[in-house]
């Protein structure tokens, strides 16, 4: 089709092309592009027409038949509004229609992790930012643990593929383009093992991953780290994150201080990290859990009761924790299937503070595979809690645990059920949700060149029988049944009798289907990977039970059958590591990829040797394979529940081997 630009502002004018560009059409808004279009006579133009008010409370779009006018609060509806138009072929037909969202919050964001080893790259972050702009998501938050630059700490992400100063001052002037605010999300506190590593950050070093609280030097390092992560972006927001930090004042601290309540030492940090913020002009917001974590018997963050009184037990008697008056709260929880979690869990931090911010998250980091179900329960229940308990900004985190092995791509899924949350129909009858999960199908097509139910492959990757419903365990056997040795068999037993090489060998055709014939794009890359990763599982899954059974019987002849299929695996894999690494450099910077080749490269080679150690028993140059002989056990058994006969094997360096991968 053809639009007619010239009735928008500027910036929103240039921006709008890019997107309608993108889609195939073309655009009269500058007198080279107008000249275009008005040469070829008798094919008119849709006029676009964009009407901001703060005041109303619904995104509103609506077609004439010659004018497509889109109204809304904020500069991204305009976007998102933009792309609720492209969805409809009664646009090309020239029929009239009207479309009208609810906006249910202030504030929207998506949360990207760049500090599990995947940076990444500008090219990546300006595509999201567009993914942002045309869901009507307003905000990106980088969260850069020590990925920016601070001039007078030159150990500070170094080798991690940090960022420049004017890299993101460039993002930010491309978010604004978009109506995206760019917001820095940092760490003040813990979470910097990366950085304490080096012995040159010995002085700040409480313990290995948390900073010395307060120490001159430390108050120094956050003022830089503050400065330096707030100075690339227009915002006046940061985020200092603050989460986590289990081991607060009982390493270094102890050694100078001795043993002091650890609120009370938080708390103190916090203060000197607030007023470091209202110094530089800037509003800190924090993860909430530490004011939680401290009072918990168990150090957990959700189990206090609703009648907790948040009070310092070194303080006059009955005092309440004060938070400080520019800092918000952001309430972060990933977990919950149940609604009345999210409710109970606000209205504990609303005796903290009436500032809150909620985090959903898009559970990218189960392991090789995202956990697409997870995400979509807890999102629904967490999102549907803050509209009910009037949360009024809130955002969908995307992070990358232990080194980033899901690629970053597959988090659109997921931003994509998140904006579609954020969006609710007028009325919440069932024709309307029906209709708001149309228009998410019809949303992640558009976008991605995929339906929601070839994503959704990707979440069966940790989804066969065995687990809870909507994954609620978060189990993610494609991960160690890849990574775990065929000659230990750390999961041999709680797998068998599975069936799960059948399991995998369905999802790769499965695969074969949906990027047969299609057109060569970053998606298509990302489930040929899959394509691939299936195949594999389908021959590995089983392979280290069929190994060690053909020994106990004896069997060299059925034994030399499996020294092939050991051979194909090897292959597979190399595969798969060729797929994985042409991906990451598209989508992040070099840095942190050796990581993953060191563990992909790990795979293949234990397979090898496994081969020459089974072709030495088949030949007698070797009696005994004692590896083989020991008794199988379970990973981990969930007592509770003998339905549940999968587990969660989060870290690679707990699934390789029973030895030490790590420390002294």
């Amino acid at each position: 089709m053809r639009f007619n630009l010239t009735s928008l502002p500027v910036e929103i004018a240039r921006s709008a092309r890019e997107f309608l560009y993108h889609y195939g059409h073309k655009c009269a808004g500058t007198d080279s592009e107008t000249a275009e279009i008005t040469a070829e006579t008798g094919i008119p133009s849709v006029i676009l027409r964009w009407i901001p008010d703060k005041s109303v409370s619904s995104l509103r779009v609506a077609y004439d038949g010659s004018s497509l006018v889109i109204s809304g609060q904020q500069a991204v509806h305009f976007y998102r509004g933009l792309h609720l138009a492209l969805m409809e072929k009664a646009l090309e037909q020239r029929e009239t229609f009207e479309i009208t969202e609810k906006i249910a919050f202030d504030e929207t964001g998506i949360m990207l992790d760049c500090s599990r080893n995947a940076a990444p790259a500008l090219p990546f972050l300006k595509e999201v930012i567009r993914l942002c702009a045309a869901c009507g998501i307003g905000q990106l938050y980088l969260y850069m643990e020590d990925l920016y630059e601070i001039p007078e700490e030159p150990y500070f992400g170094a080798f991690r593929g940090r960022y420049k100063r004017e890299e993101l001052q460039e993002l930010d002037a491309y978010g604004r383009n978009f109506g995206v605010e760019l917001i820095p999300t940092i760490q003040t506190l813990a979470h910097l093992h990366t950085y304490l590593r080096w012995n040159q950050s010995a002085r700040y070093r409480d313990t290995e991953d948390i900073l010395l609280a307060g120490s001159p030097d430390t108050e120094m390092l956050v003022r830089r780290m503050i400065r330096n992560a707030s100075m690339p972006f227009s915002t006046k927001k940061i985020h200092v994150g603050m989460d986590e930090a289990a081991m607060l004042g009982l390493g270094q601290y102890l050694r100078n201080n001795g043993y002091r309540e650890r609120y009370r030492i938080m708390t103190d940090h916090l203060e000197m990290v607030c007023r470091i913020c209202e110094e530089l002009g800037v509003e800190p917001m924090m993860w909430s859990d530490m004011f939680f974590r401290l009072k918990s018997p168990s150090g957990g963050y959700y189990d206090l009761p609703e009648d907790t009184e948040f009070i310092l037990s070194d303080a006059q008697p009955g005092a309440k924790i004060q938070i400080p008056g520019n800092l918000s709260l952001v309430y972060w929880d990933y977990y919950h299937h149940d609604g009345s979690d999210y409710e109970k869990n606000i209205r504990l931090h609303r005796k903290l503070t009436d500032r809150i911010v909620f985090a959903g998250g898009g559970w990218t980091w189960n392991g090789l595979s995202p956990n697409y179900r997870k995400a979509e329960r807890t999102l629904a229940e967490g999102v549907r809690a803050c509209r009910e308990q009037g949360i009024r900004k809130l955002f969908c985190t995307f992070w990358f645990d232990n080194g980033a092995e899901t690629p970053v791509r597959t988090l659109f899924f997921s931003a994509l059920y998140f904006a579609r949350l954020c969006y609710p129909p007028e009325k919440e009858d069932t024709e309307r949700k029906t209709l708001a999960d149309i228009h998410f199908n019809k949303w992640l097509e558009l976008l991605t060149g995929y339906s929601p139910e070839a994503w959704r492959i990707l979440d069966k990757f940790d989804s066969p029988a065995g687990i809870l419903p909507d994954n609620e365990c978060a189990d993610n056997p494609s991960k160690f049944l890849f990574y775990q040795d065929v000659m230990l068999g750390l999961f041999d037993e709680q797998t068998k009798g599975m069936g799960l090489d059948k399991y995998y060998r369905g999802l790769a055709k499965e695969l074969e289907l949906v990027t047969e014939g299609r057109a060569e794009t970053p998606e298509k890359e990302l489930f040929i990977y899959y394509r691939t990763v299936a195949q594999l599982l389908a021959e590995k899954a089983g392979l280290g039970t069929e190994i060690r059974q053909t020994y106990l019987e004896n069997d060299r002849k059925r034994m030399k059958k499996l020294c092939e299929k050991i051979g194909f695996c090897v292959e597979k894999v190399r595969e798969m590591k060729e797929l994985r690494g042409k991906i990451w450099f598209e989508e992040c910077r070099p840095f942190g990829y050796e990581v993953l080749d060191i563990r992909f490269g790990g795979v293949a080679v234990r397979l090898e040797s496994a081969r020459r150690r089974l072709e030495a028993w088949i030949s007698g140059e070797v009696e005994r394979l004692e590896e083989l002989e020991e008794d199988r056990l379970s990973y981990a058994v969930d007592r509770q529940n003998k339905d549940h006969r999968l587990c969660a094997a989060p870290l690679w360096e707990y699934i390789v081997s029973a030895g030490n991968m790590a420390g002294i």
